[in-house]
């Protein structure tokens, strides 16, 4: 079963976490219950993501439409880790999909991360460099990773320089980023705040990671033509 992780690891899945749901504690059980996700007793839920540009390296010349670009990837590599190295068991896909799960109170029980003032989870070695990319339920003998509590790295920024960097100080020490102010800014700038978060490009966590400008460009433009949308849906 471990080869299966290291073929993941080769495709650019290099953030990876086998869950007993059962296992939950209780905030994150009252999260997925809120999901209302039925599991059955031999089913273990995966968690795959991206650290860095790896994936994107690897899959940004597929012949995919644009939109589904690590979606497609990502579904793809969930089908093939099943049928190739875990007894051809039949993954049921939760993330890309419409499930709800808290895939962010799943990263940060699996140690991947912790909060952050960008909004965003922070990772200690990746920083705001990595993304979350695929949940499933599977019926496979595969062994659970040990979940541990990620220390952050912000509490040992002094200088938090995402804080200057943002032109609208949407950005606090709280470990939350005030909306109100950001997503105006995005919109008002679709060029800059609207593809690009000067703040996330300033923190100095994970700095070999940050993804290349044609990365973030495609991130940041698929998220700003969802906000637009958000705000033309409201008018409407």
């Amino acid at each position: 079963m471990s080869g299966g992780h290291e073929w993941l690891a080769t495709q650019g899945f290099n953030l990876r976490a086998v869950l007993d749901v059962t296992a939950f504690p209780s905030e994150l059980a009252g999260a997925w219950r809120g999901a209302k996700v039925n599991v059955s007793p031999f089913e273990k839920l995966v968690l795959l993501g991206m650290g860095g540009s790896g994936l994107w390296k690897r899959i940004r010349h597929q012949n995919c439409p644009e939109t589904e670009l690590f979606d497609s990837a990502s579904e793809k590599a969930v089908l093939e880790v099943c049928s190739r190295f875990w007894g051809g068991a039949k993954p049921r896909l939760l993330y890309p999909g419409s499930a709800l799960i808290p895939l962010q109170k799943l990263g940060r029980w699996a140690g991947w991360a912790s909060s952050s003032p960008l909004g965003m989870d922070i990772s200690p070695r990746y920083g705001p460099w990595f993304a979350y990319r695929a949940a499933f339920l599977v019926d496979a003998p595969l062994e659970c990773t040990k979940t541990f509590t990620a220390n952050s790295p912000c509490d040992d920024c002094e200088s938090k320089p995402c804080i200057q960097a943002c032109p609208v100080a949407a950005v606090t020490r709280d470990q939350t980023i005030a909306m109100d102010l950001c997503l105006p800014q995005r919109l008002a700038d679709p060029r800059g705040c609207g593809v690009s978060c000067g703040s996330r490009l300033a923190c100095p966590v994970g700095e070999k990671w940050r993804y290349p400008k044609e990365q973030i460009r495609y991130h940041g433009s698929r998220s700003l033509v969802s906000l637009q949308q958000r705000v033309r849906d409201r008018i409407d």
